[in-house]
């Protein structure tokens, strides 16, 4: 079948199962079921996931992948019979008895298995319900590990997707001036990006309404003296950047000069001091004490960044609670923002 859903890289896929394959015979784990739709493109190499209907895969100890789905949407996981094995159901039959079946022919009969933090409430009692022979068990720290650090392959896909989506900033440059709205903005990009073959959605918030992070785009004009702040995130073979930029719309207030110069200052602090085995919470620490030390402590309202991956906001989070320490292959952003309400507003 040819594939209708957007898939990463199967040699990516393949990597992914292998090395969960690997910390399922270190914890003497029969299988691991995956189940949201993340963890199904990371894993069995399709997006379709459950909706009402039961769509999901395993990954077993030896390496090999089951996917069960409805048998009127096969072709939705058009491309995934290159990594796994996959069964059909029909609407009479009990999905989950199905897939335990697909288990069993899969070599799974006993033991434990571990299964996708992310799953349904009601799935998890379905599955443990389908089966008395194995023992379903919390699986979310094993499908952490694999997607947290990324390959040299993944780490490559990722620079290409930030290289594809730094020329919206580029483009975008030319077209900020009083009077135009931000909707404006947002359609011209979207359809000057389409003629290349790239989907684009970003969030462009100008003025007031920059100061609520992750505001959306709206019908306000853009006026002389504004902050402009854009967040961007695009694919590219199945991985997300995420990239902000601020724009002055004509001459910016000094105070909104001081806030852009002490927003750079914490994040290039902050990128200076990544590096294996620092803690997550510490390169927030470093970006949080400057931006308070300039005054601005109270208007910096979120963490300083997050992972980013097959979903542009994954693990690790680097925040002011996290120990977690960085390590070699962890993908992940930093962005320190300022916002004053109904003031000035800078994001990096």
């Amino acid at each position: 079948m040819v594939p209708i859903a957007p898939s990463i890289p199967e040699p990516i896929v393949r990597e992914n199962v292998a090395r969960l394959a690997d910390l399922l015979r270190a914890q003497d784990i029969a299988a691991c079921v995956v189940f949201d739709a993340s963890n199904m493109l990371a894993f069995a190499g399709t997006p379709h996931a459950s909706w009402d209907r039961l769509t999901c895969a395993a990954v077993t100890r030896d390496g090999q992948v089951v996917l069960v789905c409805p048998a009127f949407e096969r072709p939705a996981v058009a491309g995934a019979e290159n990594i796994a094995a996959v069964t059909t159901w029909r609407e009479e039959e009990d999905p989950f008895a199905v897939f335990v079946r697909a288990l069993g022919e899969a070599g799974v009969r006993s033991g434990r298995v571990a299964v996708d933090g992310r799953i349904w409430l009601r799935a998890w009692d379905a599955l443990r319900a389908a089966s008395r022979e194995l023992k379903f068990v919390r699986g979310e720290d094993l499908i952490r590990e694999v997607r947290i650090c990324k390959s040299p392959a993944a780490q490559q896909i990722l620079r290409e997707a930030s290289r594809r989506g730094e020329e919206l900033f580029r483009v975008l440059a030319g077209w900020i001036e009083p009077g135009v709205r931000e909707i404006d903005l947002h359609q011209r990009l979207q359809a000057h990006f389409a003629e290349k073959g790239l989907a684009v959605d970003p969030m462009i918030q100008s003025g007031p309404n920059g100061a609520i992070p992750h505001n959306p785009t709206g019908q306000r004009e853009l006026r002389d003296g504004d902050n402009v702040v854009v967040d961007s995130v695009i694919t590219h073979d199945g991985f997300n950047n995420d990239l902000t930029r601020t724009y002055a719309v004509g001459t910016p207030t000094e105070k909104a000069r001081t806030a852009y110069r002490v927003v750079r200052e914490a994040h290039d602090a902050a990128i200076a001091a990544a590096a294996p085995g620092v803690e997550c919470r510490e390169l927030d620490r470093i970006a949080r004490r400057i931006i308070e030390q300039a005054g601005f402590g109270e208007f910096f309202t979120h963490r300083l960044g997050h992972g980013m991956g097959i979903e542009c906001h994954e693990p690790p989070y680097l925040n002011g609670a996290n120990t977690e320490k960085l390590r070699e292959g962890m993908c992940v952003t930093i962005e320190p923002g300022i916002y004053v309400p109904g003031s000035i507003v800078t994001h990096m």
